[in-house]
């Protein structure tokens, strides 16, 4: 996950950097990036789209271009990061909800605005994980899925190949069920050693037959004894 933080004062770069770290203690320097002008770095960082970022804005820029105005750069291309927009001209928030620019908060630089990126953040951070997007190419084609989509991924017995069952589909790709799993997120459970199952979907687990049935209606019967107990 990539923070990126755009104001003209280091003061509140900052200040927005310690309620990052207050967020995540363990995140890496290079998770974060400040810009106090909009310059090519943080065109790259935008046309980027390899991570999840979280965008915070401040909607005044002295010197550069307004945080509304690189808020319609992001979303030329890109509708899955979050944008929180921050401000001192609480007075421009109405410019901000009619850029159509889906915002998940804007915050008063006024108003205990240090608590109330803390929250913002909080949410942000449950929201990308619940949009967490893997990008695979598998003979010739290129495919984004949203990992709350999987129901399941199945590791053919002959082939190195995988299917990825998703709420409406089944895509095969042409990778190893190892190399998937490093893709996957919390919500994953590897419930045989060639089978992953998304947690969230699981409807009932026939235990004694070793079945697993999701809420989607489908069901497999990859459930391994010594997986049973940690499931």
């Amino acid at each position: 996950m990539l923070f990126v933080l755009y104001d003209d004062y280091e003061s509140f770069l900052e200040q927005g950097e310690r309620v990052i770290y207050r967020l995540n203690s363990n995140i890496e320097k290079s998770q974060i990036r400040s810009f106090t002008t909009f310059n090519k770095n943080f065109e790259d960082v935008i046309e980027d789209t390899g991570c999840k970022k979280i965008y915070i804005l401040d909607i005044e820029v002295k010197g550069s271009i307004s945080g509304i105005e690189v808020a319609k750069k992001i979303r030329k291309s890109d509708w899955d990061s979050i944008i929180i927009m921050v401000t001192s001209h609480t007075e421009l928030g109405y410019e901000a909800l009619k850029a159509q620019i889906m915002l998940l908060d804007f915050i008063s630089k006024y108003n205990d605005w240090e608590e109330s990126l803390y929250q913002a953040l909080v949410k942000a951070s449950s929201l990308l994980n619940n949009k967490k997007v893997i990008i695979l190419d598998s003979n010739g084609m290129t495919y984004r899925i949203h990992t709350s989509e999987i129901i399941y991924i199945l590791k053919d017995s002959k082939e190195r190949k995988c299917t990825i069952k998703t709420k409406t589909d089944e895509i095969q790709v042409s990778q190893n069920i190892a190399d998937l799993g490093k893709k996957l997120d919390q919500r994953f459970f590897l419930s045989h050693r060639s089978c992953y199952i998304n947690l969230d979907q699981i409807a009932n687990i026939d235990w004694k037959n070793g079945e697993i049935h999701f809420r989607t209606g489908d069901s497999i019967d990859y459930l391994a004894r010594d997986r049973k107990k940690e499931l």
